[in-house]
């Protein structure tokens, strides 16, 4: 005979769940304005070194930005999983899910040997007679990968996640509206931010400040 369901239990796996889709939606906001950016970017067309990596850091923070939510955080937050949001992918975008959380892992958490391309060589930049002074001039292969058909695949796969996180929350919210009234703001985060603990007005009296110009 299994033991009855522990109600603090319960109360504290529901308020860490709420937090993680709550964070997820934010998650998957910046994944999508990412892969907007992402769009100017011309598979056919030939880009400076800084315009190729400007595309790079659209494509990292498109790739950190969704796979975050489905790793494990510190602070006892449960990964999200496709199951907490009642999703079942086809198997095109499980692979995708997939592809994007190696990317994750080997290109951009990571620096990954077995991926990497790059090109170095010595040259020597003293003058005739004098004691050879040599730099490094290095090539690494600035390429994006979310390009094209994979992109519009990528977004596809962004959307439907993103809204299955907002259903979510919007059932939740109408069982329980007194449980969204959430203030998460921990010292760490305004340590992060390089503020001291009453520094900063309340994010509610910023929101309404903003609201009210």
């Amino acid at each position: 005979m299994s033991a009855p369901p522990n109600p603090e239990k319960m109360t504290q796996y529901a308020d860490a769940r709420r937090r993680r889709l709550l964070y997820s939606q934010n998650d998957l906001q910046q994944a999508l304005s990412a892969c907007e950016f992402l769009y100017d970017c011309d598979e056919d067309a030939s880009y400076s070194t800084a315009d190729l990596r400007r595309f790079r850091c659209f494509e990292t923070t498109l790739v950190v930005a969704y796979t975050r939510p489905f790793t494990q955080s510190r602070g006892g937050t449960p990964p999200l999983t496709m199951k907490m949001v009642g999703l079942k992918l086809s198997d095109q975008k499980r692979a995708l899910h997939a592809r994007l959380v190696d990317m994750r892992n080997t290109m951009m958490a990571h620096s990954d040997e077995e991926i990497m391309r790059m090109t170095t060589q010595p040259f020597d930049v003293s003058e005739e007679g004098e004691t050879p002074l040599y730099l490094i001039q290095s090539v690494f292969d600035e390429g994006i990968t979310l390009i094209g058909n994979l992109l519009v695949e990528t977004n596809s796969l962004l959307r439907e996640v993103y809204q299955a996180i907002v259903r979510t929350l919007y059932r939740d919210l109408q069982a329980n509206p007194t449980s969204f009234d959430l203030r998460i703001d921990s010292e760490a985060a305004r340590a992060a931010r390089g503020v001291s603990p009453r520094s900063e007005a309340p994010l509610r009296d910023r929101a309404g400040d903003e609201d009210s110009n």
